[in-house]
């Protein structure tokens, strides 16, 4: 006789015609869990798989056999019958996944499975939960009220898992542990050891993760200007065209970013607007940037209604980061750094308000408690409360802070990572602790990154650093050391084309040469092995020397080699040395420099601040200006620093020690363009100083350049395709092409039935070609470029090789692709446009 817990046919029956009678809400329960989770996961993680599914009857059949004694009302009792489950990249983004249902659902049970692993064991990890809809909660997801009705109190089981430790759990856990089997321990241990594996695999992905996230998030930092431009292009268009509008957003921040590396806040507000009102992932990092660029484009005036406004969007960035109740699962990593950037941000915003000085203070404390690590926020913090209590002098305990911090910028700039903040940080830094000849070091190596052309640095980014060096000091004297790096600044916002040039006391005649190195540091054996190196090298030099201007080391080897050398007549330079308005005990003036500009009271930056203001006085650009150093201590070292960061050519001779072999150790330093690493020899330094001046005929200098740019591309086959180069560097091929196809554009049209003649007044655009015309002419122009390709050497072939001279669109137009078709038709449409710039007009014949 059936006990009450054995399961008869007829209750089995039963059970299965109860849950048929219901599936259906389980169905779509399954299909609104699904949706509601792949837009949650849309944003923040879109490579997120979601699989969600109502139990088919045949597997509650199976579990209600199994487990009646524990599910003796089984549609009533049973958790999963409408079960999900959400496979991501990283153990990160499981967190994050878990954040979002624990804030959005009713947790009725959950179970960390890693958590039932000891210490040395390795398995099945994942995460699952049984939840219920929250009513409250449920609209803001996306549930519909006739998905709410159908779901009404059920339960869902919820699965959260990586693709490493999904693979390990669909391949091997339920082989391993959901059956009867008495498994081997060879067997448990090769398990055990793919989880290891697993585990280990999760950790690594997690972490190469961030840093290349990191990385993509700089790309502008050490992209040149002309990709960052090309990208922008891309953007622009990707963004104009894109139909679904929940993706906008997210292009919108894309190119916005790229707008405000460049410093076109104007159109960061323009991209950015349209999307303010998203509550999706994107609206944290998408009102930080608008407000930003708010203030930034209105900073001269913050009493503004638009300036207020991006303080406004700023406030309410920050707000969202604290926020956990949200209806999208978050970037954890973006929203730790946009929380501490949202405050940094507005403690900066904040600053020129009218009575917002404690806010802003205490924005700024925040954002630096929030990442203490961070340099950035530590220079904005200890910047501001400077500026508040007018109190330079730091505790001794902040020193070891500020020091960690200045490590940590070298780091980044090392990376490659935040140019060129991570040197201007380093420069506030070096400030605020009193080091003001290696602020001068970071801010030179800060201001090359912005005058060389090469990269997107904002305009505003040299004048901010300058404001923030002067509101330091507000209401107080500027000390030397600030004052210094204000100078360098300035220069650099000169160069970079925001100011005429400072007056020069000294016109320079060019080329410029600097001489600079160790002075009472240059050991005397040294002295008298450079002097008659520099007595070589100058020998032919004809144009303006700067120096030191005294007897002792590097400045007197200078002068001495110019006593010899105007001695034996072949004196073809001025030498002009810049020193102190007093000299210490022992240290003279060098009777061979004919002209002095007296600086300062004592040897320091400001020498080397005067000879550079009255070389860009002069008009001599940076560029044109050569400096050969020797040795050297702390000022050798600002010399040497200065000059690389405006622009000049820099050869630092190798060997000579103190400041010069520093330079050269310093991998900061050794990546610079400008900086060149000299042996100690003669030849070498005349050929650095001495430009050749052999004058060639045209012909015959054409016919050199060509033969060492041929030699170039044998050596360099895969620098750049063939037909992309410049037309100067263009092989004859690609040049006959061009020619051929301008002059058979004349052909194609008239063949088509159009006229083209020489325009007797202004020409009248063409109206347009119809389908019909486009079709025919692009037809004739790829026959056109086919026996132009076959005459020249070049026959079908797949795949294309260009090297070999194959190529696979030699075929008939029928048989080209589609894509490759519309470059003939752009080609063609084209047609009038490139006549017209050679005077010729294109009309449609009137019809008879």
């Amino acid at each position: 006789m059936a006990g009450p817990n054995t399961l008869t046919p007829e209750t089995h029956k039963q059970q299965i015609d109860a849950y048929i009678g219901v599936r259906a809400n389980y169905e779509t329960y399954g299909a609104a869990f699904k949706r509601v989770l792949e837009d949650a996961c849309r944003v923040s993680i879109p490579e997120a798989f979601v699989q969600a599914r109502a139990k088919t009857v045949s597997s509650f059949a199976e579990k209600v056999a199994r487990k009646f004694d524990r599910y003796p009302d089984a549609v009533n009792q049973m958790t999963d019958l409408c079960g999900a489950r959400v496979i991501v990249q990283t153990a990160e983004q499981v967190r994050a996944v878990r954040g979002f249902i624990e804030a959005n659902f009713e947790i009725v049970e959950s179970e960390d499975k890693g958590l039932l692993l000891s210490k040395d064991e390795f398995g099945y990890r994942d995460m699952h939960y049984i939840v219920r809809l929250r009513p409250e909660r449920a609209p803001a997801l996306g549930f519909r009220p006739d998905e709410l009705e159908a779901i009404g109190g059920k339960s869902a089981e919820l699965q959260v898992r990586t693709w490493l430790q999904h693979a390990w759990a669909d391949t091997l856990h339920d082989r391993m542990y959901k059956n009867k089997l008495q498994l081997s321990p060879e067997i448990l241990r090769t398990g055990a050891l793919l989880a290891a594996l697993m585990e280990e695999g999760d950790r690594n992905f997690n972490r190469m993760a961030d840093d290349l996230d990191g990385l993509i998030a700089n790309y502008t930092a050490t992209a040149t200007r002309a990709d960052v431009e090309k990208e922008i292009a891309v953007q622009e268009l990707i963004l104009a065209n894109e139909k679904s509008d929940g993706k906008k957003p997210g292009l919108a921040l894309k190119l916005a970013g790229l707008y405000r590396a460049s410093g076109d806040y104007a159109r960061v507000v323009e991209t950015l607007t349209p999307h303010a009102g998203i509550m999706d992932a994107n609206r944290c990092e998408l009102l930080l940037e608008l407000g930003f660029a708010l203030c930034q484009s209105h900073r001269t005036s913050p009493a503004s209604a638009e300036y207020s406004q991006g303080v406004r969007h700023l406030e309410q960035a920050a707000d969202l980061c604290t926020c956990e109740q949200v209806s999208y699962v978050p970037h954890l990593r973006k929203r730790e750094s946009l929380h501490a950037r949202a405050l940094a941000r507005l403690g900066w915003a904040l600053e020129p308000v009218h009575g917002e000085a404690h806010r802003a203070r205490e924005s700024y404390r925040l954002a630096h408690e929030h990442e203490p690590d961070n340099p950035y926020y530590l220079a904005g913090m200890l910047g501001f409360e400077t500026h508040l209590t007018h109190q330079a002098g730091l505790p001794a305990v902040m020193r070891t802070t500020i020091k960690e911090a200045i490590r940590t910028c070298r780091q980044h700039a090392g990376e490659g990572i935040e140019l060129p903040y991570a040197f201007f940080a380093g420069g506030r830094l070096s400030l605020l602790q009193d080091e003001p000849y290696e602020a001068l070091g970071f801010y030179s190596l800060g201001i090359r990154h912005c005058v060389a052309g090469t990269h997107c640095v904002p305009a505003s980014a040299l004048a901010n650093e300058i404001d923030w060096i002067e509101r330091l000091y507000y209401g107080v004297p500027v000390p030397d050391g600030p004052r210094n790096a204000i100078d360098l600044l300035t220069m650099a916002v000169r160069i970079a084309g925001g100011g005429p040039p400072p007056a020069a006391k000294i016109r320079l005649t060019p080329p410029v040469l600097i001489v600079a190195g160790g002075a009472a540091s240059m050991p005397v054996e040294q002295s008298r092995t450079i002097q008659p190196l520099l007595e070589e090298t100058l020998a032919q030099f004809s144009g303006t020397v700067l120096s030191g201007g005294t007897t002792a080391g590097i400045p007197g080897c200078l002068g001495d080699a110019t006593g010899a050398l105007a001695a034996a007549g072949k004196k073809n330079f001025r030498l002009i040395g810049y020193l102190p308005t007093r000299l210490a005990d022992g240290t003279f003036v060098h009777p061979s420099y004919e002209e002095k500009h007296s600086v300062g009271n004592d040897f320091l930056p400001e020498q080397v601040l005067a000879n550079w203001a009255d070389i860009l006085g002069s008009g001599v650009a940076p560029a044109d200006v050569l400096v050969l150093g020797f040795g050297g201590g702390k000022l050798a070292a600002v010399e040497y620093h200065i000059a690389l960061g405006l622009g000049a050519a820099v050869g630092i001779v190798a060997g000579t020690g103190g400041s010069a072999d520093a330079l050269i150790a310093d991998p900061l330093w050794t990546r610079l363009a400008n900086l060149r690493v000299l042996p100690l020899d003669a030849a070498t330094l005349r050929a650095f100083v001495i430009p050749p001046d052999h004058a060639f005929e045209e012909k015959v200098l054409e016919e050199m350049a060509r033969s060492f740019h041929e030699q170039y591309v044998v050596n360099s086959p895969g620098r750049l395709p063939d037909n992309m180069k410049p037309w100067e560097k263009l092989s004859e091929t690609f040049r006959i092409a061009n020619r051929e196809q301008a002059h058979y554009s004349v052909e194609i049209l008239r063949a088509a039935g159009f006229d083209v003649r020489k325009a007797d007044g202004p020409i009248v655009p063409f109206e347009s070609f119809t389908g019909e015309d486009i079709e025919l002419m692009a037809r004739l122009e790829h026959g056109r470029w086919n026996v132009e390709r076959l005459r020249n050497g070049w026959c079908y072939g797949t795949p294309r090789n260009d090297a070999k001279k194959l190529h696979d669109c030699l075929v008939p137009w029928e048989k080209l692709p589609a894509e490759i078709r519309r470059y003939d038709e752009e080609a063609v449409r084209k047609f009038p446009e490139i006549l017209a710039k050679a005077g010729l007009e294109v009309t449609r014949p009137a019809k008879a």
